[in-house]
């Protein structure tokens, strides 16, 4: 399986698309942390964690938008017909797909790793700060969420039909650009960037972060989906293996 991993993760990598796509996120990134982060959001300091949230959050878009069309790659007719031969030969199909989805992961945090280079970078060159540890729990309330999301719908939809990925990814751009806030924002941008206005501000001028229980109720929801969603995906993988 080792092998295996390391020939999708080289495909994915290695491949026009992804290349393209990773300079996408690396523009998006620093517009958004020059253009919007700069200034603070909800009138905080542009180091917050609240402004960073807030970062990551309007970045992820485009990052989830990358995931789902790195998954069509797995979905396309000529993958189906790859998949009808490896499921004649002893690879266990359910291992392969998690094998395929580590690759799609390990994507992912690559381009995570260019957000967080880009914003340290940012911080530490532009605005003289240098402390990572208020940017811990912003990051995990972000990340984990939206990846295992996109995953788990994204598997799933593909496996009904590869074109459900791309209105998949309609939505991606219609939620994440859409201006939709609350605690139930998949991305978390709305939330960052409206709900430090009704905190009192702290010794510092910013509010405390402190977050809503509608908020953390609203990520462990994403996470237990995406995770259903995505045992979904490999519970059709071992029926579809078992019938053929």
């Amino acid at each position: 399986m080792n092998k295996i991993f390391k020939y999708e993760l080289r495909r994915l990598l290695w491949n026009k698309f992804f290349i393209g796509l990773l300079l996408i996120n690396g523009l998006y990134a620093w517009f958004v942390l020059t253009g919007d982060i700069i200034a603070g959001v909800a009138y905080t300091a542009p180091f917050s964690p609240w402004s960073f949230g807030a970062y990551l959050a309007k970045t992820m878009p485009i990052t989830v938008l990358t995931v789902l069309f790195l998954l069509t790659f797995y979905y396309a007719k000529k993958e189906k017909r790859v998949e009808v031969l490896t499921g004649a030969t002893p690879v266990n199909p359910v291992r392969y797909s998690l094998v395929r989805s580590g690759a799609i992961a390990t994507a992912f945090l690559i381009l995570v790793a260019l957000l967080l280079g880009l914003s340290l970078y940012f911080y530490a060159s532009i605005l003289d700060y240098w402390h990572v540890t208020p940017f811990i729990l912003p990051a995990l309330l972000v990340l984990p969420p939206c990846l295992i999301f996109a995953l788990g719908a994204g598997h799933l939809a593909g496996r009904l039909h590869v074109g459900l990925l791309y209105v998949l990814m309609l939505a991606v751009l219609l939620v994440g650009f859409g201006g939709i806030g609350g605690a139930f924002d998949p991305f978390g941008g709305g939330y960052f960037s409206v709900y430090p206005l009704s905190l009192p501000a702290g010794a510092d001028g910013d509010p405390a972060f402190t977050l809503s229980a509608g908020f953390l109720i609203a990520r462990a929801v994403y996470l237990g989906v995406g995770g259903g969603l995505f045992l979904m995906g490999i519970g059709a993988a071992r029926k579809k293996a078992t019938t053929a």
